[in-house]
């Protein structure tokens, strides 16, 4: 029998994850069409993103740009049920929890092949998790608890913890598994596990398989001919994932029906689609929290008055105002519908005159320093931000000197703690329905950005890492809500980023096609096979 854990957090968020994705009309369990009048198959159907994937290799993907083409082709042992935080049988059909709380056993399937033919099973499996923590990059983040895998027999794979994780499973949709017989034929002595080759080819056994990249223009997909499941009606054959910096010409193209669906679009712009003629605006609980990290490494934002002051400056309804109904405010570091203590929590308001006391005693009476900003090109919320980062910050005498760059360049930048920004712009959201994970991704010392880790405050504390890293050892759902809550507070009153906002996931969409996508991917993925052409 399955023996799924589910926290009182995680049916609070999986609630409102679920009602969003009812009210926009989706089928989340992909059984059955959308609908009467559905096509035979849905064709081809077109996704745009503002930011194109560094690399295939699902071992290294691990943002909103590589989910989107990793979940359409690789599968894990368990996967989200779209549009909520609970996870459900893929690969593997069933598994049990030892008394302990550490072992694992999972059932697998025994009529599933890789794209290149060769069939799935334990050795596979277990292959593809090591894989992952051996690549040790981003998606690594989620296995650091796996202390042994073992492949029992063909179709039984035992994975052993380091300690107990109330929130393994939902680990599990994140580890996405290649095809050993690739790993194999493509290795070097220099590179054990094909890092080089996956980063523009993939073999995995998902619904499509990889057709053609064309660099920064377009990925293309097509029906996997031999996918152990069916099709249903109204389910797209082929996948373009194409590349638009520019979100204007876009949803121009949208407009046109030159383009189906689009991801990463901000609520400001969302609310422009919406009046666009066949064009509807899919709206679900995102789960997001829009933060602007405060390096504390250097300069004037390692004292901590000084981050108050510019946290009390900031417009944050004018924000709100500039989303247009698609977002409120956020108190801390963490969505409020991972629990209800969280969303009673007051959120900080501006404050101008409070903002120059601070200052003042931080020693800068009337400011008198440069700070940059370092927000993403494309996304006319991120430049807004900045432009209201010079307004309110000017009141106190701080200049700020805006960087506005490409996805890749601004990591390259935020990596180098000699030319990281004093302030930059994140949107965070959940990768599983753990909700210290969020914290994790951060504010652990681990994930500081030279590390590769979203940490672009640089911030470092030991204790703090302690306490985070419990969270998912805590049984009792009270005592975990209560700590989530505790920490939250604690984290915003250290004032290391800005809670910008808590936006809606507000996507435009052709009328035609019902869509759910995965919050639990930085918000913006979508996994087609769920996909219905009604």
């Amino acid at each position: 029998m399955h023996k799924r854990f589910r926290s009182a957090a995680v049916a609070l968020a999986t609630a409102a994850l679920a009602l969003g994705a009812a009210a926009c009309g989706s089928d989340s369990g992909g059984s059955t069409s959308s609908g009467g009048g559905a096509a035979e198959d849905g064709g081809n159907i077109v996704y745009s993103n503002v930011a194109e994937t560094a690399t295939l290799d699902p071992a290294v993907a691990f943002s909103s740009d590589g989910f989107v083409f990793v979940r359409n082709v690789y599968e894990g042992l368990l996967e989200y049920e779209p549009g909520t935080l609970e996870v459900r049988p893929l690969l593997a059909t069933e598994w049990t929890e030892s008394d302990d709380g550490l072992t694992y056993t999972f059932t697998l399937r025994d009529d599933v092949k890789f794209h290149d033919g060769t069939p799935f099973d334990a050795e596979a499996a277990k292959l593809g998790i090591e894989r992952i923590i051996g690549v040790n990059q981003g998606p690594a983040t989620v296995a650091s608890n796996i202390k042994s895998i073992e492949a029992v027999s063909p179709t039984e794979l035992k994975i052993t913890l380091k300690q107990k994780d109330v929130f393994f499973l939902g680990t599990l949709p994140k580890l996405p598994i290649v095809s050993p017989t690739a790993v194999e034929e493509h290795k070097t002595a220099k590179d054990e596990w094909a890092t080089e080759w996956f980063t523009t080819h993939a073999v995995g056994t998902g619904p499509y398989k990889l057709s053609d990249w064309k660099r920064n223009s377009a990925i293309e997909l097509v029906k996997n001919e031999d996918y152990w499941r069916e099709f249903e009606p109204g389910t797209p054959t082929s996948v373009t994932l194409r590349t638009d910096p520019d979100v204007q010409t876009a949803l121009q193209l949208l407009g046109q029906g030159e383009i189906d669906l689009m991801g990463a679009v901000g609520p400001d712009d969302s609310a422009a689609a919406a009046n666009m003629s066949g064009v509807k605006v899919v709206e679900q609980p995102s789960l997001q929290i829009q933060v602007l990290p405060l390096n504390v490494s250097k300069g004037p934002m390692q004292d901590p008055k000084v981050r108050e002051a510019v946290a009390k400056a900031f417009d944050y309804q004018a924000i709100v105002d500039f989303y247009k109904g698609y977002a409120e405010r956020a108190n801390g570091p963490l969505p409020a519908e991972f629990s209800r203590a969280i969303a009673e929590q007051p959120a900080i308001e501006q404050n101008i005159e409070e903002a120059k006391q601070l200052l003042a005693e931080a020693g800068h009476p009337g400011g008198g320093f440069t700070v940059e900003y370092l927000g993403l090109k494309g996304l006319a919320y991120e430049e807004f931000t900045g432009t209201l980062l010079e307004d309110v910050l000017g009141q106190l005498g701080i200049e700020v000197k805006q960087t506005i760059v490409p996805w890749p360049q601004m990591v390259e930048i935020q990596s180098n703690p000699k030319r990281a920004a004093d302030i930059s712009f994140l949107n965070m959201s959940p990768m599983t329905n753990d909700p210290s994970y969020m914290l994790k991704s951060s504010y652990a010392s681990a994930n500081i950005a030279s590390k590769g880790g979203y940490n672009w405050s640089y911030y470092e504390n030991p204790a703090l890492d302690k306490e985070i890293n419990a969270i998912s050892t805590m049984t009792d759902d009270a005592e975990r809500e209560a700590k989530l809550a505790e920490l939250n507070q604690k984290i915003a009153d250290e004032h290391i980023v800005v809670y910008v906002a808590a936006p809606k996931l507000a996507q435009p969409v052709r009328e035609e096609w019902d869509v759910t996508y995965d919050t639990v991917d930085a918000t913006y993925s979508v996994r087609f096979f769920y996909v219905r052409k009604g």
